[in-house]
């Protein structure tokens, strides 16, 4: 892992260490840690076989597409394969699913709900831009370390079994490529994990480090800067910087009302940490 990934790792994860430490052996866990591969092209696609089996079953599937038919589509998916019941946490809406981003230490296992996938062989849809208007079911636009929940079936002893995993994205603010990081899954069937464990950051030092929190609750938008001061800029989905301002450390609030109707990218930049969230103003 190059040395601004293992920095990014460990601000991200490294104050759950002991969270995810303490969630079941860690020798049950099967992780990889990929050279980032990014999807840039229109139709590109990634396949990952999570178990590595030796009939070379696809489980999951990433689709990319850039600017592509006369609604100038841009966007990214997963798509489940292999064995029925393959799927990832998630929720339908109508004809649509979204995957969830979950938060490192969130549960994945039995009890959670998998339709974000819409079953195997259907389409979740991560982020989808079509004619420059983002869709607000989405919970990948601008994702950074977004962690999917996955479960699948595989042929143990003769008998399918279910398992669950994780995996790690990256997606670009302007919907046009996903960078695929790192997975892991649970070796013993049956039985969950939390989204991130498995992983190398898991243990490394990093209870001083400081991130950005933010979140939008109805038509404002909250954020805690931990020290000195940072500059929000508010970023149109078209990419125009829509308003830039500076605020010292400390909780702030912004009102979104104050925006024109639309979906934008929120983000704070200070002292060598950024932080992005994607925003709608209704």
């Amino acid at each position: 892992m190059k040395d601004k990934t293992k920095e990014e790792s460990i601000k991200y994860l490294g104050a759950i260490g002991g969270l995810l430490a303490a969630y079941g052996a860690q020798g049950q866990i099967s992780y990889t840690d990929l050279v980032d591969t990014t999807l840039t092209t229109n139709n590109a696609t990634w396949n990952l076989n999570i178990d590595e089996d030796t009939l070379g079953v696809i489980d999951y599937r990433f689709i990319q597409y850039v600017d592509t038919s006369a609604f100038n589509v841009s966007g990214n998916f997963i798509q489940a394969l292999g064995n029925a019941g393959n799927s990832v946490m998630g929720l339908d809406y109508g004809n649509y699913a979204y995957p969830f981003n979950l938060s490192p230490g969130d549960s994945i296992g039995p009890g959670k709900i998998f339709k974000g996938s819409g079953g195997s062989n259907a389409i979740g849809q991560l982020a989808l831009e079509i004619g420059d208007s983002g869709q607000i079911n989405d919970k990948f636009t601008a994702a950074v370390n977004g962690l999917i929940g996955l479960r699948f079936r595989a042929d143990v002893n003769d008998t399918i079994r279910t398992f669950y995993g994780w995996i790690r994205v990256d997606v670009a603010a302007d919907y046009k490529s996903i960078t695929i990081k790192d997975f892991a899954y649970n070796t013993n069937y049956g039985e969950g994990l939390t989204a991130g464990e498995g992983s190398t950051w898991i243990g490394l030092e990093e209870i001083n480090e400081e991130r950005f929190s933010m979140r939008q609750m109805d038509e404002a938008m909250f954020f805690d800067i931990p020290v000195h001061k940072a500059k929000l800029s508010i970023i149109s989905s078209q990419g125009a910087l829509v308003k830039q301002m500076d605020y010292e450390q400390g909780s702030h609030r912004f009102d979104l009302n104050q925006l024109p109707k639309g979906i934008y990218i929120a983000r704070l930049d200070g002292q060598g940490l950024s932080e992005e969230i994607r925003v709608v103003s209704f």
